[in-house]
């Protein structure tokens, strides 16, 4: 079980959270701890190196954070790693608000490394952090999706979530704005 801001994540294996074979290595899901924020920041920073537009952070300022910065992410929730044949390629946060109940989290900073893309690898993760989150007691899950990112909005509408028409302005982003988007579980 990996603990953080109230998030549990509650599976059969502390760490290794989902295994499949695949047709080009194993993919498996992993929630990490605290103690290891360097992997963390090495796959965040890989993510914003790749598709700094897909974030509303920078490679810059994130490469800029020291190690006391980047265990804080954990106080905001969990973080999960999607590894194929022991390489870390992709990432799903888990976070809460303060204010929000423990049956409420967001979905933040999914990102699938390039190579990976398209061959259900997001998927995967998604549905393994979804099923861990429905078996923890959360029923609703949010998240934001950046102007123009139809993909991504594709991809969410798959397991369920619906747009809740709540826009929020980005002036500083390229994407100008995100629409929130919310997700029952059963």
């Amino acid at each position: 079980m990996t603990q953080s801001n109230g998030i549990s994540l509650q599976c059969s294996e502390a760490r290794r959270i989902s295994s499949v074979a695949g047709p080009q290595s194993s993919l498996r899901v992993e929630a990490l701890t605290e103690d290891e924020w360097s992997r963390l920041r090495d796959i965040r920073l890989s993510a914003l190196e790749d598709y700094p537009a897909a974030f509303l952070s920078s490679y810059e300022r994130e490469a800029a954070y020291g190690e006391q910065r980047w265990r804080q992410e954990f106080s905001r929730g969990a973080w999960n790693i999607l590894l194929a044949g022991g390489k870390e390629i992709g990432l799903l946060g888990v976070t809460r608000e303060l204010a929000m109940s423990s049956q409420e989290c967001y979905f933040e900073s999914l990102w699938i490394a390039p190579d990976f893309r398209r061959n259900r690898a997001a998927s995967m993760l998604i549905r393994t952090v979804l099923d861990c989150l429905q078996g923890s007691g959360v029923h609703t899950v949010w998240l934001y999706i950046l102007n123009g990112n139809e993909g991504a909005k594709r991809l969410y509408e798959t397991f369920g979530f619906q747009s809740t028409n709540e826009w929020q302005l980005l002036p500083d982003h390229p994407a100008g704005s995100e629409h929130r988007m919310k997700l029952r579980l059963q």
